[in-house]
């Protein structure tokens, strides 16, 4: 359907119609006893509906019951309701399909571990295919925002503390839904990934002009990457609820990106601004700031839109030209997403359950989560031998749910999700030639608690092995046994119940010990670390996370960095590396310094870097600095490794970080191999806003560093950027990078 064909259905459609368009309904509305029910549904929709919400999740059905359901509410919407529109279907995909049956992959903050955005791609392919088999259009993935507050429970959605690196990914997930023919949703416009204390919606510690150098800088590239929907912020952004913000949802997003398509709310965010901001006066009234403001679509269900918009323009409170202009936009969306012809909105039940299940699918989440795990550090313990007696200890051990995302179906739902999860102890009893359990204790502490259970084990054995950290989560004001996850914030990073005690005393064995830190958010553990003989990181890797886990203890070189900076102590916080020199500096009784630096881990190979060069000492400030440098692996093993480009600009009138990363690669290189890496880095990507809120690029001296982490470089080189200030239209996120092997 063409732009003339939307503007001619829009002005055919009552306005009972048009309101439907922009409103939400939850699948249990539409369900008895898990069937769809067409008596409820003329009930509740009559005059359509633009969304149909929570589909895996609340239905609990099985792949097939849930397409035939699909289906049938798609038939239901062309044959009973004006104009036969269909509904765009959605389900929440941050870690997979958050449905029964869905793969459960590493969650975001994983996944940017690995460092490796065409794996990501391929993950989030086979993620919208399973989407897709149910019938879902539209997901409401990826986390765009920057994960720089530790505190905050949802930071294990995110891809990281870093713009460049939080892009790319972005860029990835983005592509890989398209792929398979799903929209994906950017969220949370904006600042959501900084509230202040790490309380969840609460203010970003940033004002928009710090938000337009780093947190928006994700959204953009998701945009430019294709995704046609965003979804607003809870948080207020200088003051003014992301909702009802016209600067963020109009001016900056629609007329000055040219974004042309759909603005979502999350969940009740519209009725926030009656309910909890109290910038308006009733919920009616918020409807109508919201759409003003530029919101098209509220989620999860129709509340503050619906009858009160309705009443709102006839009353006069709003124009209808306002509500056409968001009708306009989401039914723009579904004809660009297939969803007029039958065949694209449909799904077919007989086929549904073949995306579920396969050996492909387990064999591609396996491969991400061993890739993006972190080897942080090791004395000589690991990789583990075969034939070892591996005492295997920690609430996280053999708990399948722990490793698990907080919006996979069983860590929204808390319940089966009809998948197998391959547990740490599972794993390594399968390959090890014994292999010993004791919990010792739960992630909370607990009456069942038994440290002396594990300290025996550990005590009979060559190695011990402590899968220690959290579980994930949905909102504490539900009782959730989780420590992350969204609404799961927390006051210190330590790890709670009595896991600390446990590590103590399992090291004081003087069995070797290696901790696994299972966990959605950066933990502040310096005891765990002084404790063990080695440490590893493993995040939520998923349903195949204990193989993975397995994988890499017994030698397969993980090559996982880390894409946040992991702090000694909460009182360290801010503790990511993008800050200014002066930003800097030591506490009287703990170091300044993060106890692991963003871009850390260590690898079983070796590599050796050659001198950092570049083609050329100047360049013009819209030109391009070319950067290379050679990685070598001198061990005598396969291993991974990733070559990360940071800049510093000096000489700018502006304060800028004491260094960004610019660009980066990951190589797999046999033993004894080389790769020269090349870095075309455009002077655009060095642009900031200036104090008049325009991007420009500057004059001035740029300090390039290639190395390990942000905290370990391994080549220098300056270049002078030449010539007057530029205004860039687009602000490249990275440098472009080539490898040559010999």
């Amino acid at each position: 359907m063409t732009g003339p064909a939307i503007d001619d259905l829009v002005a055919e459609l009552s306005l009972d119609a048009k309101v439907a368009q922009l409103g939400t309904v939850r699948i249990g509305s539409l369900l008895d006893d898990g069937a769809f029910s067409r008596e409820r549904a003329r009930a509740e929709i009559p005059h359509g509906i633009g969304r149909v919400t929570r589909v895996g999740r609340e239905s609990g059905l099985e792949p097939t019951e849930l397409a035939g359901v699909v289906a049938d509410i798609q038939s239901f919407l062309r044959a009973e309701t004006p104009h036969g529109i269909p509904a765009f279907v959605r389900e929440e995909s941050l870690c997979g399909y958050a449905g029964r049956r869905g793969a459960t992959v590493p969650q975001a903050i994983g996944l940017a571990s690995s460092w490796d955005p065409a794996l990501a791609r391929e993950v989030a392919v086979a993620v919208g295919e399973q989407l897709r088999a149910v019938g879902c259009q539209v997901t409401l993935s990826p986390v765009a925002d920057l994960g720089v507050e530790p505190r905050w429970g949802r930071i294990e959605e995110t891809f990281g503390e870093d713009p460049a690196l939080a892009a790319e990914f972005t860029r990835a997930v983005v592509g890989g839904l398209g792929d398979s023919g799903v929209d994906a949703t950017l969220k949370h416009f904006v600042g959501h990934g900084r509230p202040a204390g790490g309380r969840n919606r609460a203010r970003p510690k940033a004002c928009l002009g710090e938000l337009r150098d780093a947190d928006l800088i994700p959204f953009r590239a998701g945009i430019d990457a294709g995704a046609p929907s965003v979804m607003a912020a809870y948080n207020t952004v200088d003051g003014v609820p992301c909702h009802a913000n016209r600067r963020l949802l109009t001016e900056l997003l629609r007329e000055e990106w040219g974004f042309r398509g759909t603005v979502v709310s999350d969940g009740r965010g519209i009725e926030m601004l009656a309910d909890d901001y109290g910038v308006a006066p009733d919920r009616t009234a918020a409807g109508v700031q919201a759409i003003e403001a530029g919101i098209d679509v509220e989620l999860p269900e129709t509340e503050c839109f619906g009858d009160r918009l309705v009443g709102a323009v006839r009353d006069g409170q709003v124009d209808e030209s306002t509500v056409d202009r968001a009708v306009g936009r989401h039914l723009r969306q579904k004809a660009d997403a297939g969803l007029f012809a039958a065949s694209d909105s449909t799904p077919d039940p007989e086929q549904a359950h073949e995306a579920f299940g396969t050996d492909a699918v387990r064999s591609l989440a396996r491969r991400a989560a061993r890739r993006s795990l972190v080897l942080l550090e090791t004395d000589g313990v690991l990789p583990l031998a075969d034939a070892s007696s591996v005492a295997v200890v920690g609430p996280n051990a053999d708990a399948g749910r722990n490793l698990l995302g907080n919006y996979s179906y069983a860590g929204a739902e808390n319940a089966d999700g009809g998948i197998e999860v391959v547990t740490p102890r599972a794993a390594l009893r399968e390959r090890v030639a014994a292999v010993a359990y004791a919990e010792g204790c739960g992630v909370r502490a607990g009456p069942d608690d038994d440290i002396e259970a594990a300290v025996e084990a550990a005590r009979g054995a060559d190695v011990a092995v402590a899968c220690v950290g959290g579980q994930s989560g949905i909102d504490v004001e539900r009782d959730s046994p989780g420590t992350a996850g969204e609404a799961l914030d927390r006051a210190e990073l330590g790890l709670p119940g009595r896991q600390s005690e446990l590590i103590e005393r399992v090291a004081a064995t003087g069995t070797p010990l290696v901790a696994v830190l299972v966990s959605g958010r950066p933990l502040a553990v310096p005891d765990v670390v002084e404790r063990a003989d080695a440490t590893v990181a493993a995040w939520l890797p998923g349903q195949e996370g204990g193989a993975a886990i397995a994988d890499v203890l017994l030698g397969a070189d993980p090559g996982g960095r880390l894409p946040v900076s992991l702090p000694r102590s909460v009182g360290q916080l801010p503790i990511h590396y993008r800050q200014d020199a002066v930003s800097r500096g030591e506490y009287v009784f703990t170091e300044g310094t993060p106890l692991f630096p963003f871009g850390h881990g260590e690898s079983y190979a070796a590599f050796e870097y050659g001198e950092c060069s570049v083609a050329a000492e100047e360049s013009q400030t819209d030109g391009t600095i070319t950067v290379s440098v050679s990685v070598e692996n001198v061990a005598d093993r396969a291993g991974s490794e990733v070559v990360q480009l940071y800049a510093r600009h000096r000489g700018g009138r502006t304060v800028r970080p004491e260094r960004k990363l610019v660009g980066f690669e990951r190589l797999d290189l046999d033993a004894g191999a080389r790769a020269t890496v090349t870095f075309a880095l455009p002077t655009a990507t060095l642009a900031v806003h200036d104090r008049d809120g325009r991007l420009v690029v500057e004059p001035g001296t740029v300090d390039l560093l290639v190395g390990r982490s942000a905290a370990d470089s391994r080549g220098r080189a300056t270049v002078e950027l030449r010539g007057e200030p530029t205004r860039p239209d687009r602000r490249p996120h990275r440098a472009a990078s080539t490898v040559r092997t010999r």
